[in-house]
C-alpha cells in the first residue's frame, strides 16, 4: 500500500448506509459524502481540504445522486417522490413517478434525471428537467422477462449505460444521449457469468474500462466479484473474487470499488482498503477443453474449446487493514486521483487518500 498517501481525516455522527450514485460525470468539482442518518452534505474541494457548501435531508429509503455541476436529486423509495434541489439558484422541485417502477438508482447527467428499478411495469424511465416530461425507455423483448432490474446506471461521451440484473443472462442496455427528448434505445451486449445466481449491485466506469460488483451464491456459499471489462465491446474482461465459506459468515465482503487510471480500489469489510494493479495479462482469456457425451454420436466424448475470463484470488490484493473499522463507501473526489473513504465505526469518519 505504499502508492496510497493519506491526506485528512473528518470526522461525523454515526451514519447509517444509503446509496450515491457516481459515474464518470465530466466538468463538475461538487460531490456529496454521508454526514450522518438524516444528512447528506453537498462539497467542492479547494486549498487541500472538503469544503462543505450545504446539508440535505435523507431518511434510511433515500437514494441520491448530483450532476457534479448545479443539482442533487433525493428520491424516496418508499413513497416514489422526488426532491431535486437546484443548488447555484436555490430552487427545489418535488416530483412523482408517475409509472410503476421499484427505484434501485438514479443518475442525474446535464438536463436529464435517469431512474432504474425492478419490475413493476418499467424498470428504466427518464425525466427531462427543462420540459418538465416523463418518458419509459424502451426494454427490448429479447431481454424483458420476469425478475429483471436494473440496478445501476453509468455513462459516457454518448450513452447512457443501465446495468441489468438478477436472472440469467444478464446484459448491458445502451442508450445514445441527447439533451432535448426521450433517449433513443441503441443496443445490448450480453454480460459474462461468474457463477450461479449472479446478482450485480454496481457499476463503475473510466475511458478505459467497465467494472461491475457482483455476488454469486450456491447451496452452502457464496462469492463476491468484481469484474473488470476492457472497453464497452464486453468481450476481454477478468475478475477479483473472494469466497465466503457459509452463507451465515459473510463478513469478507466488497462494500464498494473504484477504478482510478490502472489500478482497482477496493473497501473490504474484513480486509479493509484494497489496491489491485490492472494489467494486460489479465484480460487474455484462459482456453479450456470441455468434453460432452451426445447420444447423437452415440455418446463418444467430443472436446469443445471454451473460453473462460481470468479469475484472480483476493489474496492477491494488497490490503491495509483498518481495524474494528468498516469502510462503507468510496468518493473520488472529481477531477483528482484523491479518494475519500467514508469510515465506519462509533461515528462517521471522512479520510482522504491519494493513489
Amino acid at each position: 500500500m505504499n502508492s496510497i498517501k493519506v491526506l485528512t481525516v473528518m470526522t461525523f455522527a454515526l451514519s447509517i448506509m444509503t446509496v450515491l450514485g457516481q459515474n464518470r460525470l465530466k466538468g463538475g468539482n461538487y460531490f456529496l459524502l454521508l454526514k450522518d442518518k438524516e444528512k447528506i452534505s453537498l462539497n467542492t474541494y479547494e486549498n487541500n481540504k472538503i469544503k462543505e457548501k450545504g446539508t440535505f435531508t435523507i431518511s434510511e429509503k433515500s437514494i441520491f445522486t448530483t450532476d457534479q455541476k448545479e443539482r442533487v436529486a433525493i428520491l424516496d423509495t418508499a413513497k416514489n417522490l422526488i426532491t431535486l434541489y437546484d443548488f447555484q439558484t436555490s430552487k427545489e422541485i418535488r416530483l412523482s413517478i408517475p409509472y410503476d417502477i421499484k427505484p434501485k438508482c438514479i443518475l442525474l447527467n446535464d438536463d436529464d434525471l435517469f431512474i432504474g428499478g425492478k419490475m413493476g411495469k418499467e424498470i428504466l424511465v427518464q425525466y427531462h428537467i427543462q420540459s418538465e416530461k416523463w418518458y419509459e425507455l424502451e426494454i427490448p423483448t429479447q431481454v424483458i422477462f420476469g425478475g429483471k432490474a436494473i440496478d445501476d446506471l453509468v455513462v459516457n461521451d454518448s450513452l447512457l449505460i443501465a446495468i441489468d440484473n438478477v436472472v440469467m443472462p444478464k446484459y448491458i442496455l445502451f442508450y445514445r444521449l441527447n439533451t432535448t427528448e426521450k433517449l433513443a434505445f441503441s443496443h445490448f451486449k450480453l454480460l459474462k457469468s461468474n457463477g450461479t445466481w449472479e446478482h450485480i449491485f454496481q457499476g463503475r466506469i473510466t475511458s478505459d474500462y467497465l467494472g461491475l460488483r457482483s455476488s454469486t451464491f450456491w447451496s452452502v456459499g457464496s462469492a463476491q466479484h468484481i469484474t473488470i471489462y476492457k472497453n464497452l465491446d464486453l468481450t476481454e474482461c477478468f475478475a477479483i473474487s473472494v469466497s465466503n465459506g457459509s452463507r451465515k459468515n459473510e463478513t469478507n465482503e466488497y462494500n464498494d470499488f473504484l477504478i482510478v487510471g490502472n489500478k482497482v480500489v477496493i473497501a473490504n469489510k474484513e480486509n479493509g482498503l484494497g489496491l489491485f494493479e490492472i494489467k494486460k495479462s489479465y484480460f487474455e482469456p484462459i482456453k479450456n477443453y470441455v468434453t460432452s457425451y451426445s447420444p447423437i454420436n452415440n455418446f463418444k466424448p467430443i472436446k469443445t474449446l471454451e473460453f473462460r475470463h481470468v479469475v484472480i484470488n483476493d489474496s492477491k490484493i494488497s490490503y491495509e487493514k483498518y481495524k474494528n473499522k468498516n469502510i462503507i463507501k468510496l468518493t473520488q473526489i472529481p477531477n483528482t486521483k484523491k479518494i475519500i473513504l467514508t469510515i465506519e465505526n462509533n461515528n462517521i469518519r471522512h479520510e482522504i487518500i491519494e493513489i
